[in-house]
């Protein structure tokens, strides 16, 4: 009897999680659909070109902020982003100048972000840094809601595989620029966490933060900053019009979580 009822039992937990995978698909599909066009007070500006590197060691306490979005401060009206108020924590706390040369991107992805550090001007701004932030990886993995509509579990797989490639050459990088900076890269959050089947959102983006973690761990003076808990619990309060990218309050958490990592 057993050996008969385990194989339908089986047959039955595929076709559930089928349907569960299905009504994610399409609960994303409907939300993407549906989602406001963005407007902000003060856009933000993709950087075409960093600016020059100081010659020499001037005494202040340099900030370099690297990546996507989330870098660039997308949904903060004044386009501070998590750096800004990074930056503007430390100033409390630092006993130079702090200045923030901020050269996120909007929709950067790993591979972009990877053939602009082959330029000189900004490789002449990591050798600069004190401290270096990189968010990178959101697009990479969301591919503005693609990756989760059509949600396909092995080419999530693939698609991680491909990133922790791509980070792997970007830590590299930096640390062969500069090998004192603390570096510090952001963890994603999900911002999905309040729709229908977030568990199985949650869980990719859970495994990758943690990928993402221990890639970073192989490379000394850096460390994955956690940020999947500060939106976990109300990540509506959190998220710009766009349910997407982090508000004010949002940008603020951030910040805080990585200035507590911060020492001099």
């Amino acid at each position: 009897m057993r050996e008969k009822t385990l194989p339908w039992l089986m047959a039955v937990s595929a076709l559930a999680a089928a349907a569960c995978l299905a009504g994610l698909a399409w609960t994303l599909y409907d939300y993407f659909r549906e989602v406001p066009p963005v407007t902000l007070t003060k856009p933000p500006e993709a950087v075409q070109e960093a600016p020059a590197a100081p010659a020499e060691d001037d005494g202040k306490f340099r900030v370099l902020a690297l990546g996507d979005s989330l870098t660039r401060g997308y949904g903060d009206p004044e386009g501070k982003g998590y750096a800004g108020y990074l930056a503007d924590a430390l100033k409390g706390k630092a006993k130079e100048e702090v200045v923030l040369e901020n050269l996120g991107v909007n929709g950067q992805t790993s591979p972009q972000l990877a053939e602009m550090l082959g330029q000189a001007a900004v490789q002449g701004q990591v050798k600069a840094a004190d401290i270096i932030l990189v968010s990178i990886g959101g697009n990479d993995l969301f591919r503005g809601g693609e990756t989760l509509a059509t949600l396909d579990l092995a080419a999530v797989a693939k698609i991680q595989e491909e990133y922790t490639k791509q980070l792997q050459g970007i830590l590299g990088r930096l640390r062969e620029l500069n090998p004192q900076a603390n570096l510090f890269l952001i963890g994603l959050y999900n911002p999905f966490i309040e729709l229908k089947d977030a568990n199985v959102t949650s869980k990719i983006v859970r495994d990758w933060n943690y990928q993402a973690a221990e890639t970073a761990a192989a490379y000394p003076k850096t460390v994955l900053v956690p940020t999947f808990d500060l939106f976990q619990l109300k990540v509506s309060d959190y998220l710009y019009t766009d349910q997407f990218h982090p508000n004010v309050q949002g940008y603020k958490l951030i910040a805080e979580r990585a200035a507590a990592l911060v020492t001099w």
